[in-house]
């Protein structure tokens, strides 16, 4: 679409992955998810797309417990947690949809699989993934960059069946230009009875799940609601009773409704900044945490702008931003205790940990641990384009933090469970991570609170 922002802004760093022994694992793609209950464990997933490799290690010892190979997976859809030692991802190289099962030993396998229709040969690759509440239904949106017609296939994984449907969006003067174009589609599964809610363009229209399941191929919205310009960022509460989106120049959010949609709300970013990429549902299930850049004029160099933790709400019209320096960063990592973004500089590189408040605010006090410089990093004055970058993911209880370093095949893990954090060592993967890679965390008993890809 084309309001899709390049794949390395200034201020999106993407990288990472994990490393040392290397476990294979056969992979039955038939199999159904299993879902084993053990004793409370963290696991870290690192995706290499490129080379297409994912790994798993022990997030605990650092420990690399599995190794699968010939996945390309989808970084910008990113993964949607399902509980039990268990996440769905896009392999962009199929294309299909892939649920990982990461048994309690740390063993990995594609537990389902599902073949994103691609007959057309228009698929570019996912846009926006999504769950509902249950953990029973997916739903992967396409990408197709300038058009009206986009496609959504919804998945039912207790069944294992899916479908897809067209969905039809509407050109709109793009906030980015001024020009007009399609702006991303992002998805939703909310509601009773379940409905995939999309942006299409000005608008959230709200389609019946039954109906796409029973074989609907074109259908019609069954509710519609006014949305603000350049969606970029789906915020869902836990409950799946407030949906919105990161815009262009602030926050909305809507409230769902059996029949549709009521209470909507905008909040405008407490300082001029372009829009949150990637923001996170915190675990309390309704404070939305990203990162921003700072607005800018034309030509200012990467490491002159500026970096912002902004957090907003479900719940109430509350909206706060925290200065976290200049230059490039990551996609926010929250914990119940703070948010970690790594942030690099034109004086050097550092993870910054911005600590909850009792209300709830990522706003407290600031604490950064410094990073050893990227080999291949940005340089101050000069364009950043082709730079390495990185990727940030921390455990759900906020023990440790993992910062990639792209190009390099590295993941530096940060010891945030005392007073003071410190890097407690480096995992080493046997591949790259070019152009900074994917990293996620899995907890092997708590219950997934982010109903969208991140």
């Amino acid at each position: 679409m084309s309001a899709r922002p390049p794949r390395l802004l200034p201020a999106l760093v993407i990288a990472g992955l994990v490393p040392l022994v290397a476990t294979a694992i056969a992979v039955p793609a038939s199999a159904a998810p299993t879902v084993t209950r053990t004793a409370h464990h963290s696991w870290l997933v690192t995706a290499d797309p490129t080379a297409k490799r994912v790994y798993v290690n022990d997030a605990v010892t650092g420990r690399r417990t599995a190794t699968l190979s010939g996945i390309e997976f989808g970084t910008h859809a990113g993964s949607v947690q399902l509980g039990h030692g268990q996440i769905a991802f896009m392999d962009e190289s199929k294309p299909q949809l892939d649920v990982l099962a990461i048994g309690p030993r740390g063993t990995a396998r594609i537990a389902q699989h599902y073949a994103i229709p691609n007959g057309d040969g228009r698929w570019e690759r996912a846009g926006w993934l999504s769950t509902d509440t249950a953990r029973r239904h997916l739903a992967v949106g396409s990408d197709f960059d300038g058009s009206e017609r986009q496609r959504v296939t919804v998945i039912d994984l207790r069944r294992k069946t899916e479908h897809t449907a067209r969905i039809d969006t509407s050109a709109v003067q793009l906030a980015t230009t001024g020009k007009r174009g399609t702006e991303e589609v992002e998805t939703f599964l909310v509601g009773s009875p379940l409905r995939l809610v999309v942006t299409a363009g000005g608008r959230l229209d709200a389609y019946s799940v039954s109906a796409i399941m029973q074989g609907a191929t074109h259908p019609r919205p069954v509710a519609t609601t006014p949305l603000g310009a350049y969606p970029h960022g789906p915020i869902v509460n836990a409950t799946g009773t407030v949906i919105g989106s990161d815009l262009a120049a602030g926050v909305q959010t809507v409230r769902v409704t059996r029949t549709g949609f009521t209470g909507s709300r905008s909040v405008a970013y407490p300082k001029p900044s372009v829009q949150s990429y990637r923001p996170r549902m915190a675990p309390d299930g309704t404070t939305v945490v990203g990162t921003q850049a700072g607005t800018t004029a034309a030509g200012t160099p990467w490491n002159a702008v500026p970096a912002y933790l902004t957090t907003s709400s479900t719940s109430s019209s509350r909206i706060s931003s925290v200065d976290l320096g200049t230059g490039s960063f990551t996609r926010v990592a929250v914990t119940a205790r703070f948010a970690a973004v790594a942030l690099t500089s034109g004086t050097g590189d550092s993870l910054v940990l911005v600590r909850k408040q009792a209300d709830g605010v990522y706003s407290g006090r600031t604490t950064s641990v410094a990073l050893t410089p990227l080999r291949k990093g940005p340089v101050a004055g000069q364009p950043a384009t082709g730079a390495s970058v990185r990727f940030t993911a921390a455990t759900d209880d906020g023990r440790s933090v993992f910062v990639t370093r792209g190009d390099e095949g590295k993941i530096t893990q940060i010891d945030t469970a005392g007073a003071t954090p410190s890097v407690l060592r480096t995992i080493t993967l046997p591949t790259a991570l070019a152009g900074g890679g994917y990293m996620t965390t899995v907890d092997s008993t708590m219950s997934p609170y982010d109903l969208s890809g991140r």
